[in-house]
């Protein structure tokens, strides 16, 4: 992610949160710290000392062993660390980041790091030690000098938002990247390359090119690449994404609660809501904390998510409601009841949000990618979230690795 912002010129634009930014979750009405460290676990009070011990066995390796199909997320942590790791902090965690269900998503999917460690080092202590000794024991790259060297694990914006990013990469392509060119068609030539036809504001386009990388969603992919695989897009129209809203609104200072604050100013990446708190908002981000010159002085800006995989009904809702929604539920726990009605600076409803890394999806991906490889379709790569991970960070990452494929491919047809 850091190389993308040097390479985009934005080095000087990058913002940073604090890494010591406290992270809360609701929990019987209260906002309560998550441990952001292992000195934190025993005095933290989202988990009872049971919990804790439960959870501190579990690591170690003492819990059932795996069954014999793919665990969901919910049967994995329920499993290694109990039902209070669960319940309070995993999640809340999935309906932050996924907005999905726990019940359905996929460990080896959506947190597979997180299940090699039971895999390689038979329980996640023990993998967790396998890999601290395999990246000890693996040759240090040198780091590149060009890139920020943040403070610790923490999230970034730009001094003007996200949106700084793509803006700045266009701006850098210059007059490759075209805008409101619609791709209708894909075939495979006799010569081995695509034709690819779009619609574009001068009429019908037709290209022809080696390689082609489709980083639509999945559904956007499946109907483009039914004439080429029926196997493929039958497996691609199968990922799942839920409606999510994201309403931001600005209060003043003084409408936040008292014991919400800390030294007299809300300080801290966000809250998380678990869906047994009987709260509609997934969870609220505090924008104005995290990063500088997000809201004038006095006032703060909240960014909330609303809606998910459990909660469908807002794709029934006027933004208004969704407003009030939001500002009914935090109200509960972080706004005085009395305080003024917020200023709301946006409401933007995704109809199909975040792709579900549900039970099957890697096998699903898999199947799509072999489909068009057995069929003569090298040179078309599939990206994009759904492929990479949800997270924009990983998606980054996967857009170097794939640029790395498509060179390779490439490479082939390079005068010797």
């Amino acid at each position: 992610m850091l190389k993308m912002v040097v390479d985009s010129g934005l080095k000087d634009d990058l913002v940073l949160g604090d890494p010591n930014a406290p992270r809360f979750v609701l929990w019987n009405g209260r906002l309560r710290p998550v441990p952001s460290s292992p000195t934190d676990l025993p005095i933290f009070d989202l988990m009872s000392i049971g919990g804790k011990i439960r959870a501190g066995l579990g690591a170690l390796g003492l819990r059932p062993p795996p069954p014999g199909h793919e665990e969901s997320v919910e049967e994995f942590v329920r499993r290694n660390l109990g039902d209070e790791v669960f319940e309070r902090l995993i999640e809340p965690f999935c309906s932050g980041v996924y907005a999905g269900d726990p019940s359905k998503l996929s460990m080896k999917a959506a947190f597979g790091k997180v299940w090699k460690l039971e895999q390689t080092g038979g329980s996640i202590i023990g993998g967790t030690f396998k890999a601290i000794q395999e990246k000890n024991k693996a040759p240090k790259q040198p780091r590149d000098p060009r890139l920020p060297k943040p403070k610790g694990q923490t999230v970034g914006s730009f001094r003007k938002g996200l949106t700084m990013l793509p803006e700045a990469i266009s701006k850098r392509l210059g007059s490759k990247v075209k805008l409101s060119w619609k791709l209708s068609g894909v075939k495979k030539l006799d010569s081995g390359e695509y034709s690819l036809t779009y619609e574009t504001p001068e009429g019908l386009v037709s290209l022809r090119s080696r390689s082609v990388v489709m980083t639509v969603p999945s559904y956007v992919a499946s109907s483009l690449l039914r004439p080429l695989s029926v196997d493929a897009a039958g497996a691609l129209s199968q990922f799942y994404y839920p409606p999510v809203a994201a309403v931001s609104v600005s209060y003043p200072k003084e409408a936040i609660r008292t014991e919400c604050l800390i030294d007299g100013e809300l300080k801290g990446f966000g809250q998380l809501h678990p869906r047994s708190q009987g709260v509609e908002t997934l969870g609220t981000i505090y924008s104005s904390s995290l990063f500088p010159n997000r809201a004038p002085a006095g006032r703060v800006l909240l960014l909330n998510y609303i809606g998910g995989a459990t909660n469908l009904g807002i794709l029934s809702k006027k933004e208004s409601e969704l407003v009030e929604a939001v500002d009914r539920d935090l109200r509960k726990m972080l706004i005085n009841p009395n305080a003024k009605d917020p200023l709301v600076l946006g409401v933007r409803v995704w109809q199909q949000a975040i792709p579900q890394f549900l039970v099957g999806h890697l096998d699903l991906l898999d199947a799509a990618k072999s489909s068009l490889r057995d069929n003569g379709y090298q040179g078309l790569f599939l990206g994009g979230n759904y492929v990479a991970g949800v997270a924009l960070g990983r998606c980054v990452e996967s857009a170097y690795e794939v640029a790395s494929e498509v060179s390779n491919f490439l490479s082939q047809y390079a005068y010797k």
